[in-house]
């Protein structure tokens, strides 16, 4: 069985929003992707040991460098230090290779297809199955707030999120509408 792939992060802000009760874009994204989202736990910087110790690396590569008199040249830095520590700097810890090495040798994980960016991928699924009725109650002049069906066809309504679209037995769409959250649908008068 193949593993699925997986992204491994600290508990910062950008990262995770469980505190808040929500989540953030990363979260979000990496499930649609079906990536398994990992934090590591609060306070143990060895779970994150890789990435620490690349810190220390980086931080000892730059103590020895003449400070940056502005971003632009401690960019230029930083982007040495990278190439020289992936692609010139053996490890000790894989083999004496570089990572460049190991890297692409490796067979690579690939996430789950993406999902559709259409709310209604594939043959239509009701999530609820209504009778529409088949004469219309008395409406203001709009002829399209209404729409009676003929006498015994079902209708289907289908929603994902904010869009909702109307389908016929056969899937054919009969409607396509986007919610307003700032309006108020409830009828008045009824019930």
């Amino acid at each position: 069985m193949a593993r699925r792939p997986s992204v491994l992060t600290d508990n910062g802000c950008i990262y995770t929003a469980a505190h808040r009760g929500g989540k953030v874009v990363m979260e979000t994204l990496l499930e649609t992707l079906g990536v398994t989202y990992k934090h590591s736990s609060p306070y143990h910087p060895q779970t994150c040991g890789k990435v620490e110790r690349f810190h220390q690396t980086e931080k000892k590569f730059l103590a020895k460098q003449a400070g940056a008199a502005d971003l632009a040249q401690l960019q230029t830095q930083l982007d040495r230090f990278v190439a020289y520590y992936n692609q010139a700097r053996p490890h000790r810890g894989i083999g004496r290779r570089t990572p460049a090495e190991v890297f692409a040798a490796k067979v690579k994980a690939h996430p789950a297809p993406a999902r559709s960016p259409h709310p209604f991928p594939g043959p239509p699924r009701p999530r609820r199955q209504d009778r529409l009725r088949d004469t219309a109650p008395p409406q203001p002049a709009d002829p399209h707030r209404h729409r009676p069906s003929p006498q015994g066809r079902t209708d289907l309504l289908l929603v994902a999120d904010r869009d909702v679209r109307v389908v016929n037995e056969d899937g054919e769409p009969i409607r396509q509408l986007t919610i307003d959250p700032s309006r108020d649908y409830q009828g008045r008068g009824l019930g």
